[in-house]
């Protein structure tokens, strides 16, 4: 879009903050150069959509400010729940041949006015069950929210260079970073108000779903629960007890969400069998910012009977602990997985 340039800046906007990420890539290896977190304030997102981007454009200026940020070229993700994906099996046909073949027969594919979408596509390969056919990965994003994702950014002086999907830098992240094999894995990632769970097969995305669960279900809870502030229900979320709050009411609290999460994210997984019942899922694999809360890898696995683990993807990346804290990066990676996704795109990319 606006030719290369290296070092290009992940921005992952999340409903409960923003994180910041930059790396440089020499001889295939990818090195540290700045990363920062700062929330954002409630307000600003409302139902899991932003209601206040003016609130959201000041976080970012004032992230990048902290940070000594001095490139203005991003990388930045539309929220899955902006986005339609759709995989398709077609008849097998050049690229050109899809191409006019999409402009004809997209309305059947997009439930949304044509005029009102942008579309992109890819060919992922031959299709498993039918002769002859492909599989054609179909997204299709609002006009309305590209412009605003733009806009926001332009407002807080950086310009995009790159308009992502979360769903596709959590897969291009963990690609780069532990890289695919020819099992069938889950990634999920478990921000504040919603979770993206993408299933890979053989390092193809064959099945993606947005979650309705979250970080702040738990803080809801304490809150009802105690009769405190939003603010202390999160500070108590995050490990500051008080004398007001026994570890066992607070254990209890978490076991009951993560239940929920888990059953959640359960159904979405027979879900995906009774369309793939020979992929067996081998790993799960947990990210966001609320992929650590005490007791869901656990439940996870023993309700699933599939193995769990925190995918941490900074453990890949070499950085001068120097000048970032080896202890402060291992706490912060496995909500860094988008925005360091986003970090790996190149502005010659879509």
């Amino acid at each position: 879009m606006f030719g290369k340039k290296e070092n290009i800046i992940g921005l992952d906007i999340g409903s409960h903050a923003i994180k910041i990420i930059q790396l440089e890539e020499r001889d295939s290896n990818l090195k540290l150069l700045n990363l920062g977190v700062i929330p954002i304030p409630k307000e600003a997102f409302g139902e899991g959509r932003m209601t206040r981007p003016e609130l959201v454009g000041q976080c970012i200026q004032r992230l990048a400010s902290n940070l000594k940020i001095k490139d203005k070229i991003v990388s930045c993700a539309v929220s899955g729940y902006e986005v339609m994906i759709k995989k398709l099996e077609l008849p097998m046909m050049t690229e050109d041949e899809l191409g006019s073949r999409m402009q004809t027969e997209l309305r059947q594919y997009i439930p949304y006015n044509i005029e009102e979408v942008d579309v992109d596509y890819q060919i992922l390969g031959l299709a498993k069950e039918r002769l002859n056919y492909m599989d054609v990965l179909l997204v299709a994003a609002k006009k309305e929210s590209i412009r605003e994702y733009v806009g926001l950014l332009e407002s807080a002086g950086f310009q995009t260079a790159v308009l992502d999907v979360d769903f596709f830098a959590l897969c291009n992240v963990f690609e780069a970073t532990y890289g695919f094999g020819e099992e069938s894995i889950v990634l999920l990632d478990i921000g504040a108000n919603k979770a993206l769970m993408n299933i890979i097969n053989r390092g193809i995305p064959v099945f993606t779903r947005g979650l309705s669960i979250g970080g702040n279900q738990i803080t809801e809870r304490i809150r009802q629960t105690f009769r405190n502030s939003y603010n202390e229900a999160e500070r108590i979320k995050l490990g500051e007890l008080t004398e007001d709050v026994s570890k066992k009411e607070l254990e209890e609290i978490f076991t009951s969400i993560v239940r929920n999460w888990v059953a959640e994210c359960k159904r979405a997984i027979d879900f995906y069998y009774s369309n793939y019942p020979e992929n067996k899922i081998e790993k799960v694999f947990l990210s966001g910012g609320s992929c650590t809360i005490p007791g869901l890898e656990r439940v996870f696995q023993e309700n699933t009977g599939v193995a769990v683990e925190v995918f941490n993807p900074l453990t890949k990346v070499s950085s001068d602990p120097k000048t970032f804290d080896p202890e402060y990066l291992d706490q912060i990676g496995p909500q860094m997985a988008i925005s360091l996704g986003l970090a790996l795109r190149k502005t010659k990319e879509k």
